[in-house]
């Protein structure tokens, strides 16, 4: 029984809620670079520690946005090609759950 538990509320694993918690709160960064042949990368960063959730958050960006990406250490990074995407960008985390006043793009 307490195997189904959640160590950080108590609540059974199904009724958990730490993660939509978790993204509400976070502070997302995308930093936008300019890199080899002229292409754009959003590097984005504050997302999540945990590589499951890092996958999975790359995952929905990607299939969203129909572009590459990568995971590197503890951040993402998605490739834009020649054009400025970044309300799409917003919205497929908005999307997720995340809050849209704690997304900063620079």
């Amino acid at each position: 029984m307490l195997n189904d538990t959640c160590p950080v509320c108590g609540l059974p694993k199904d009724l958990c809620v730490c993660s939509d918690v978790e993204k509400s709160v976070s502070v997302i960064d995308i930093k936008i670079e300019k890199r080899k042949y002229g292409k754009l990368w959003a590097i984005i960063t504050g997302v999540d520690d945990n590589p499951s959730e890092l996958k999975q958050v790359l995952k929905h960006i990607k299939t969203k946005l129909a572009c590459g990406g990568t995971i590197k250490g503890k951040t993402i990074e998605i490739l834009y090609g020649k054009q400025d995407r970044n309300k799409e960008l917003i919205s497929a985390l908005v999307d997720m759950g995340f809050n849209r006043d704690a997304i900063h793009i620079s």
